[in-house]
């Protein structure tokens, strides 16, 4: 894991400003491996053992982190954690880039093992492309808010604060989640 400094995050649509305090977020999305190790079996599409975990709903990916005794990061600590102190459109700058992301300009339509993209100023990487991750919060119009885009859209949907609705109980292969912590290895809220 690694720890997030607190800040102000900024909403672009409205200059809305979010204190986010400090907190702690895995480097990498949730591997096949790891999520087997926990759960027992592992629902993906595309398979490898260093591939993200796909096709868990929202619930799977929570019941996950609380097993490990974390939890899913809200969306606004979640954008906090990827802009890594950024306030262009991508955490890397204000243009697409193969560099820092698998979207569907470079994906060849599948996922691809997390960590092969450079990382962000935090250290952590896939927070752009790959797949979409869950997160704890409810989105205003219901369902659940996912961030970061996923292998199979186009570069608009990588943007660092791109944030879409989903259904919590679908699954998908292309959504899959990373936790976070209050602290490492304690279980919040």
């Amino acid at each position: 894991m690694v720890q997030i400094p607190a800040g102000i995050l900024v909403i672009d649509n409205d200059n809305k400003k979010i204190p986010i305090e400090s907190f702690f977020i895995d480097r990498y999305e949730v591997t096949q491996e790891q999520y087997v190790k926990v759960i027992g079996g592992n629902p993906s599409f595309f398979k490898g053992s260093n591939r993200p975990v796909e096709k868990v709903t929202w619930e799977q990916a929570n019941a996950y982190c609380r097993k490990v005794g974390k939890r899913l990061p809200t969306e606004w600590e979640w954008e906090h954690a990827a802009r890594a102190g950024s306030t262009s459109t991508y955490y890397w700058g204000d243009a697409m880039d193969d560099a820092y992301a698998w979207y569907k300009g470079n994906s060849n339509k599948q996922t691809h093992l997390v960590g092969t993209k450079k990382p962000n100023a935090f250290g952590l990487y896939d927070m752009s492309g790959n797949v979409w991750e869950w997160t704890a919060s409810d989105h205003e119009h219901g369902g659940k808010v996912q961030r970061g885009g996923s292998w199979r859209n186009h570069a608009v949907s990588q943007r660092s604060g791109h944030r879409i609705l989903s259904n919590p109980i679908y699954r998908y292969h292309y959504v899959g989640f990373r936790c976070a912590s209050s602290l490492p290895g304690e279980e919040t809220g």
